[in-house]
């Protein structure tokens, strides 16, 4: 008996655009900096260090402040990039700031390791260096035009 392509049960598999999958990868990445953040505040101590004015790299100054603001800038703006960028430029920036930015998360999983109350941010910190690897690959391997 022949199946009416009404009653089929396979689904359509849209294929995404690259430009849509960095931003979404951007965005996941926000939302881990984000996660993290916030569940370190439950750790111990971590209260008193704010009210304290005590970074983990030192005393908050101003332009510690400009350093973390400018820092967390750059992957917000990567969630907006990739829709408008060229495909060249959008391509190496994508390989570029993930590049640089896996290098701070591997320094902040290193920091992390050994720490029992850091456990979480150990693992968000593969997490994100798994969606800065995808976000490298994806931009790798860019498809290009046929002529």
């Amino acid at each position: 008996m022949k199946q009416n392509a009404s009653n089929s049960s396979s689904l359509i598999d849209h294929k995404i655009n690259v430009k849509l999958k960095l931003a979404l990868l951007w965005t996941t990445l926000m939302f881990l900096y984000i996660y993290t953040d916030y569940f370190d505040l439950m750790t111990p101590g971590a209260i008193e260090a704010f009210k304290n004015q005590q970074s983990p790299i030192g005393p908050i100054t101003p332009g510690l402040l400009v350093v973390f603001a400018t820092t967390l800038m750059i992957p917000s703006f990567m969630i907006f990039l990739p829709i408008v960028l060229k495909p060249r430029i959008c391509k190496w920036l994508n390989i570029v700031v993930a590049g640089l930015l896996s290098v701070i998360s591997i320094l902040l999983l290193i920091d992390t390791l050994g720490s029992k109350w850091h456990t979480f941010y150990a693992i968000n910190q593969v997490a994100e260096l798994i969606v800065f690897a995808i976000i490298i690959w994806q931009a790798w391997k860019w498809p290009k035009q046929e002529s």
